[in-house]
């Protein structure tokens, strides 16, 4: 089988270097908080993709100056990611999360996801994205981004590619799965989205050729395995056929 984990995370203080993910295995590597980014830096000498980005949750406790952490972000994290989205593959995992609306309230967190959606456009790169509870928002938003793309004919020859984003821990229902995809959507599913009743139809609904797998934890090509296996009967697929399918998918969405 030709593994791949399209959403994947690391012990940055512990693992200085590739020996400390799994191998056999191609992966995106995600250090969503600010603190994780010099350490994914130092994986630019391995064969693995990065993602770098600012996740919604902040790491704030409600007790925060949620004022001063958003002024924050804008004027010292932002731009400071710009200069690790130079060598990266994507841009997140970025988005909204009603679960910690309380912490973070919506209004921060859409300013904060847009700002990161304008990267994307400006480093030309995928968006990896996180969506708890605020599908409708996340679709407005990733809706709107999406429309102000039209290549011209002479950059698609070039081979820049439309808008694209993953829609990482996928539990949707087909209809939106639907106009996910119209808009430049992806899906990655993990064991615990597809050995529940939601992720499961989520998955079988999605197109073949937006699909991927994940952990969504430290690497493992055991827990990836056992994954494609199980995709591979909730889609009806042989799961020697459906890895290099995911392969094809992973390959194409990270590539620039």
């Amino acid at each position: 089988m030709h593994l791949t984990d399209a959403h994947c995370h690391a012990d940055f203080s512990e693992f200085a270097d590739f020996e400390g993910l799994a191998f056999g295995l191609d992966l995106c590597v995600c250090a969503c908080f600010p603190g994780d980014w010099q350490g994914l830096k130092k994986f630019n000498a391995f064969p693995v993709k990065k993602s770098y980005g600012i996740h919604p949750d902040l790491r704030v406790s409600e007790f925060d100056n949620i004022e001063f952490v958003e002024r924050a972000v804008f004027e010292t994290l932002l731009p400071t990611l710009q200069q690790y989205l130079i060598s990266a593959d994507a841009i997140g995992e970025t988005g909204l999360d009603e679960n910690i609306e309380r912490r973070v309230p919506m209004e921060v967190q859409k300013r904060i996801f847009a700002a990161q959606l304008s990267l994307a456009e400006k480093f030309n790169l995928p968006a990896v994205i996180h969506c708890a509870g605020a599908a409708g928002a996340v679709y407005a938003m990733l809706k709107d981004w999406s429309a102000k793309s039209s290549l011209s004919l002479e950059e698609r020859l070039g081979g820049k590619k439309v808008r694209r984003f993953l829609m990482h821990a996928a539990k949707f229902s087909p209809e939106l799965v639907r106009e996910f995809e119209k808009i430049g959507g992806y899906f990655s599913f993990g064991l615990r989205e597809i050995n529940s009743e939601r992720g499961a139809k989520c998955a079988a609904s999605a197109s073949s050729d937006r699909i991927m797998v994940e952990t969504d934890a430290g690497a493992s090509r055991k827990i990836i395995s056992e994954t494609v296996d199980v995709l591979a009967k909730i889609r009806n697929a042989d799961p020697i056929e459906l890895s290099e399918t995911l392969y094809k998918n992973f390959m194409y969405f990270y590539s620039k």
